[in-house]
């Protein structure tokens, strides 16, 4: 996923020029309503609607694009995939938000960040983070919606957040080998998360019983047993892990457990262009 990371292009490729809209661009609609519509013609990349018309992702209706808040694993709505998570937890009313608590979400693999967008209407903000891949730009969809998102991917350099900036993560189906490179990106993901966040994976192999899912669900899940995370729900297609308050359980692990603790000299809030590292993140004392 290198390829995929952000870049300074070479001097020859870079634009030294005001780039105008494209032909026929309108005035994007505002929010609430761009959660669930935009001008067809700001987006002319249609093919993804007919790709993924059995997923209710998107829906081209005239001059409009339609999201109907489907996605790969929430074909029904991400609305009732959100409740679904909160009643997993536990949460009052199936609501994310847990009365405060769950502020923050960072999505990966976001497709037209739907499941970001409905987050919005429970005192939520989502990062949604995707690449541009064989479906092109998704991205540009969740911004003429209104729905805060970037570019990019989990690749070799840490994400531009500081650690601890997100309360939940999560992936439905974003197609990452989180095994990869010792889990190096799923404890890129433990240093965004806070004492006590959440990471939701509905994907395959939290649920399907052949050789290959197995595998990768047994393998992963001694994964994140030596992360010391927790299994808080698992219910159907998802499980949803819990990040240890504080560092017992980091000292109790024998020696030379892997993942190992990082350095003492490691800046976990040291993003810019920082290569990830194949460590945990212990807690400094003021946390």
């Amino acid at each position: 996923m290198e390829h995929y990371e952000r870049h300074c292009p070479q001097p020859e490729r870079r634009y030294n020029c005001l780039i105008p809209p494209p032909p026929g661009y309108k005035v994007p609609i505002k929010w609430p309503r761009s959660r669930d519509e935009v001008w067809q013609v700001n987006i002319p990349h249609t093919h993804l609607a007919h790709e993924k018309s059995d997923q209710n992702w998107m829906v081209v209706n005239g001059d409009k694009i339609v999201f109907p808040g489907g996605g790969t694993h929430f074909h029904y709505g991400a609305d009732k995939y959100i409740a679904h998570l909160a009643n997993m937890l536990n949460f009052k009313n199936n609501i994310l938000n847990n009365e405060g608590n769950i502020r923050t979400v960072f999505d990966v693999g976001c497709g037209v960040a739907s499941f970001g967008g409905y987050l919005l209407s429970s005192d939520i903000i989502a990062m949604s983070l995707a690449p541009n891949d064989v479906h092109q730009n998704q991205i540009q969809f969740a911004l003429e919606r209104g729905i805060p998102a970037y570019l990019g991917v989990l690749g070799t350099k840490r994400l531009p957040y500081p650690s601890r900036s997100f309360e939940f993560a999560h992936c439905s189906r974003c197609r990452i080998d989180w095994l990869q490179r010792d889990g190096i990106l799923l404890l890129e993901l433990d240093r965004l998360l806070r004492p006590g966040g959440y990471f939701a994976y509905s994907s395959p192999e939290a649920y399907a019983q052949d050789e290959e899912d197995l595998r990768i669900w047994k393998e992963m899940s001694a994964l994140v047993e030596r992360m010391c995370w927790k299994i808080a729900a698992k219910r159907n297609q998802t499980v949803i892990w819990v990040k240890p308050l504080t560092n017992d359980c980091y000292m109790k692990r024998e020696p030379g457990t892997r993942p190992p603790l990082c350095r003492s000299d490691d800046n976990p809030d040291a993003v810019w262009g920082v290569p990830m590292e194949a460590c945990i993140t212990p807690y400094s004392e003021r946390e």
